[in-house]
C-alpha cells in the first residue's frame, strides 16, 4: 500500500476550499438568482421615457433610486422589487417628473404602455409563479 505525503499543505488546502464552498450554504445565504433580460416591448419604453435620466448617462440621484443600464446585475429578486416600484410610480404619474412631462410630452408612456410594464413587472413577481 503507497503511504501518502501530506507534507505540502495538500490536505490542508483541500479542507479550506470545502470550508469556503460551504459557508454560502451553512450560513443561510441564497445564491443570487439569474437575471432575466428586458423584454424589448419594455426596453422600447424605457429607452424613450426612462434611460435619459436613468440609463448610463443619467444624472446621479436618479442613477442611485434605478439604474435601468446595470439591469442585469440586479439579481431577480431585486429586479422583481425594481419592476413593482416602476409600475407604482408610473400608475401614480410621478414619472417622469412633472418637470420633464411639461418640457418634453413625448417621454410620457401612455396608458396602455404602462399597463404593459406593470403586467411585466408582476410577472417577475415570485408569487405569480416566475421560475
Amino acid at each position: 500500500m503507497k503511504k501518502l505525503n501530506y507534507s505540502n499543505g495538500g490536505l490542508l488546502k483541500a479542507a479550506l476550499i470545502i470550508i469556503f464552498l460551504n459557508i454560502g450554504v451553512a450560513s443561510g445565504q441564497k445564491a443570487k438568482e439569474k437575471s432575466v433580460p428586458i423584454p424589448d416591448n419594455i426596453n422600447k419604453i424605457f429607452q424613450t421615457s426612462c434611460m435619459p435620466c436613468h440609463g448610463i448617462d443619467g444624472g446621479r440621484f436618479p442613477h442611485s433610486r434605478l439604474n435601468l443600464s446595470k439591469w442585469a446585475g440586479y439579481g431577480a429578486e431585486k429586479e422583481a422589487e425594481k419592476a413593482a416600484l416602476i409600475c407604482s410610480t408610473l400608475s401614480k404619474g410621478l414619472m417622469p417628473p412633472k418637470s420633464r412631462r411639461e418640457l418634453q410630452p413625448g417621454l410620457n408612456p401612455t396608458k396602455e404602455q404602462v399597463e404593459m410594464i406593470c403586467k411585466w413587472a408582476e410577472s417577475l413577481n415570485p408569487k405569480s409563479g416566475r421560475k
